[in-house]
């Protein structure tokens, strides 16, 4: 029999602290819930208080408003993260498995990569995309994601083809079985926490992405992404109803959610084995 825990000051503060950190996390969120069920009106009026009744057209405004750019986003995305899982587990795989001259020169030179702030590569990356001629364009968003989104992947996959065991692939080498074969038959398909993990963080990060878009996208809202429509309006450069914005934040967050939820344990899978074997 263990002995009761002894409930000290300490277990005290530290769940206090917690539970205040989970009001911070949460209240933002019950606020835009409560936001999208009331009218305009009574946002401007009374802003705290809750709503008397729910206001459902703020749902079917916000579905036609932010139906189009959603799905700009989630075309966007979606053909990024499947290039970059492709280069992600190509590279990973040759960085972790294969011997080559300069492998580790050209892995330092992607670690140093990472250290370069995104602001400064805005300007490069405009003049790129403008000398290519493809501004105003979902390539414009496509390339850029994928040249720069794959780096942290890549380090993920490095560190997690590395602790494979090597007999595996001997075996197969032994068996008249080529680089390729080694790749597509063994470490593709025991990748896949890591290469779900590069997914979601990817697709997270290119989802809630506004400043290139904003930068690259300056046509009209028909080829815009759904955060360049929906903070543009928030600030104030469209609509002023308050409650239809929140109902699109919400209905743009689906996805999001949906994605994330559905591969969570995978994602905790990859995450835990790319730092602990990395």
């Amino acid at each position: 029999m263990h002995g009761k825990r002894k409930i000290g000051a300490g277990y005290i503060l530290s769940r206090f602290l917690i539970l205040i950190l989970l009001v911070l996390t949460f209240y933002p969120f019950a606020m835009l819930i409560n936001m999208s069920l009331k009218p305009n009106v009574m946002i401007k009026n009374d802003f705290l208080g809750l709503p008397s009744g729910i206001y459902w057209q703020n749902f079917q405004k916000a579905w036609k408003f932010g139906l189009h750019p959603v799905g700009n986003s989630l075309i966007v995305c979606g053909i990024s993260v499947v290039l970059i899982i492709i280069v992600v587990s190509l590279s990973g795989y040759a960085f972790g498995q294969m011997e080559f001259k300069g492998k580790k020169l050209l892995f330092g030179l992607l670690m140093a990569v990472m250290m370069v702030p995104y602001t400064l590569l805005i300007i490069p990356n405009y003049n790129i995309v403008r000398s290519m001629g493809i501004l105003n364009s979902k390539l414009a968003l496509i390339i850029p994601y994928v040249a720069g989104q794959q780096v942290f992947g890549v380090i993920l996959a490095e560190a997690f083809f590395r602790e494979l065991p090597k007999e595996l692939f001997e075996a197969a080498k032994i068996d008249g079985a080529g680089e390729l074969k080694c790749f597509s038959y063994i470490a593709f398909p025991l990748s896949k926490p890591i290469l779900i993990t590069v997914g979601i963080t990817t697709v997270v990060s290119m989802y809630n992405d506004y400043i290139w878009p904003t930068i690259v996208m300056t046509g009209g809202d028909e080829m815009k992404t759904f955060c360049q429509v929906v903070f543009n309006n928030a600030v104030g450069k469209g609509t002023n109803d308050m409650g239809l914005l929140a109902a699109a934040f919400i209905i743009g967050t689906l996805p999001l959610l949906i994605v994330t939820s559905s591969c969570l344990k995978y994602y905790v899978q990859g995450m835990m084995g790319g730092a602990v074997k990395g």
